[in-house]
């Protein structure tokens, strides 16, 4: 009888351990998924367990799927172990919190009290390794790393035959690798972001483009690597490009992304860099060639032409005459330009010192102006649904009918510490506070809170495009595609 009860008790122990507030697809995440610490084979996917989580490789489609991260509600980041049975069904994890298996068809996380040894296969490498036949710029060593061609050295970590003609590797620093048995040729499987942090989105058809905050070298990872993501949803692969190496673009730290049809722009740390889409060539624009200020930090694509905010004023460059000029210097000259919003023949500015706007038509400009004083703060983040604008501040949110000019502030935010971001169509709105992200059904005034129990990486979120049914999260620990109208979700 006391076997069955501690059975019985093993098993509600198991199922407490299943995260039922995240629903399956609610959240995906991207982050920086380079250091690989292990791999598992199974019958359809290859996983390469990381420091952010599991990455899933289809074998026979040749392609990545979605991640399993925390916001897939895997408890831990840092992946210590992997063991999968031989056809998917489950996976059992090994992370800093603890052992957990994921039934697939019960779409649940469960507590293991120990890790299996029948379906784990040992992906350490034993040196001395097959000598391979990299990719233009890389080289590999058989005591067991590859070298890139910026010579640093990025040690294999994982090694693991599937026995069916291909090898999968893992390495610390350039994530993945498939290896042909056949000829011992390699293919670099990059997945995920270049750096983790994401301030900056771009979506352009099925390209998103992605940059943010460099941030301070990480001693633990001497060989890391920064810049921009292009992350290509419809065949799932990513693209790098490290500023470092690339003649003409001088920024590292990227604040903000934007496209034309002939330029893609970064507003970066050290100047504006625009990027020819035709010859594909790069050149960065600085205080030298008229910018108010070298640090380049917002953009809203005009007519014909770019607006540039700076930490010292507001820019307009054309590029077809490749000229610019300082605007609003009377009054915009000295400030901090946080944010650009181009709409209803207006140009919305955020400022640290508030929120002003420049007629386009009239060739008038002013300052925005609410019964609350709102928009006479730090303005965090702008967006435009229809006719309304939507300005955050750390005052809180305001939404200003761009026809009328009427200010209301929102309510049901959160004034605390204001509003970091919010956009909306006419039945929703999502804003970013300091406890996550609220979701607000406007006609209901009815309000959801998320955090990362609901599958977001961080409440600390830097960047939101709305894209449909699903917002695009920028923050500290990555990137996160939420489906904000899950008709599957009861709020």
């Amino acid at each position: 009888m006391k076997a069955a009860l501690g059975g019985l008790l093993l098993v509600l122990f198991a199922l407490s351990a299943g995260v039922a507030e995240i629903l399956p697809g609610q959240a995906v995440s991207w982050s920086e998924f380079s250091h690989v610490t292990c791999i598992a084979i199974g019958y359809d996917y290859a996983y390469f367990g990381t420091t952010e989580g599991i990455l899933r490789y289809h074998r026979f489609d040749r392609q990545w799927n979605d991640p399993i991260t925390v916001s897939d509600g895997l408890q831990g980041k840092a992946i210590r172990r992997l063991a999968v049975s031989f056809d998917d069904q489950e996976l059992t994890v090994e992370t800093d919190q603890g052992i957990f298996t994921y039934d697939k068809n019960l779409e649940s996380w469960f507590l293991e009290p120990e890790f299996p040894t029948e379906n784990y296969r040992d992906s350490r490498p034993t040196p001395p390794l097959p000598r391979l036949l990299m990719p233009t710029g890389f080289q590999m060593y058989p005591e067991g790393f590859i070298e890139d061609s910026y010579f640093r050295q990025h040690a294999i970590t994982a090694w693991l035959d599937d026995g069916f003609g291909a090898i999968f590797v893992g390495t610390w620093g350039l994530g993945a690798a498939w290896i042909d048995t056949r000829d011992y040729s390699a293919d670099l499987l990059p997945c995920g972001l270049l750096q983790k942090e994401t301030d900056a989105i771009y979506i352009e058809g099925d390209s998103i483009w992605l940059g943010g905050n460099a941030g301070d070298r990480n001693p633990e990872f001497p060989d890391a690597r920064y810049g921009v993501t292009l992350y290509d949803r419809r065949d799932q692969t990513f693209t790098y490009f490290e500023p470092r190496y690339i003649n003409g673009f001088d920024s590292e730290i990227i604040y903000d992304i934007a496209g034309d049809p002939k330029n893609l722009y970064f507003a970066g740390r050290n100047g504006l860099t625009v990027l020819g889409r035709k010859d594909e060539r790069y050149f960065t624009m600085t205080r030298r060639d008229g910018l108010p200020d070298d640090e380049t930090t917002a953009l809203a694509i005009g007519h014909d032409s770019v607006w540039v905010g700076t930490t010292d004023g507001l820019a307009l460059y054309t590029p077809s005459v490749d000229t610019i000029f300082v605007v609003g210097k009377d009054l915009l000259g000295g400030k901090f330009i946080t944010d650009l919003e181009s709409a209803g023949g207006r140009l919305i500015i955020g400022t640290t010192k508030g929120a002003f706007y420049i007629d386009l038509a009239r060739q008038k400009i002013g300052r925005l102006r609410d019964p609350q004083g709102n928009l006479g703060g730090l303005i965090r983040h702008i967006s435009t649904n229809g006719d309304e604008a939507l300005i955050s501040s750390d005052y809180g949110l305001t939404i200003v009918n761009l026809t009328t000019g009427k200010s209301t502030p929102a309510p049901y935010v959160d004034p605390a510490g204001g509003a970091y971001a919010a956009v909306a169509t006419d039945k929703y709105l999502a804003a970013v506070v300091d406890r996550g992200l609220m979701l607000i059904n406007r006609q209901t005034g009815k309000e959801r809170l998320f955090t990362e129990d609901d599958g977001l990486l961080s409440v600390k979120i830097h960047a939101m495009v709305i894209d449909g049914d699903y917002l695009w999260l920028g923050s500290e620990d990555g990137l996160t595609r939420f489906y904000w109208l899950n008709p599957a979700r009861v709020d």
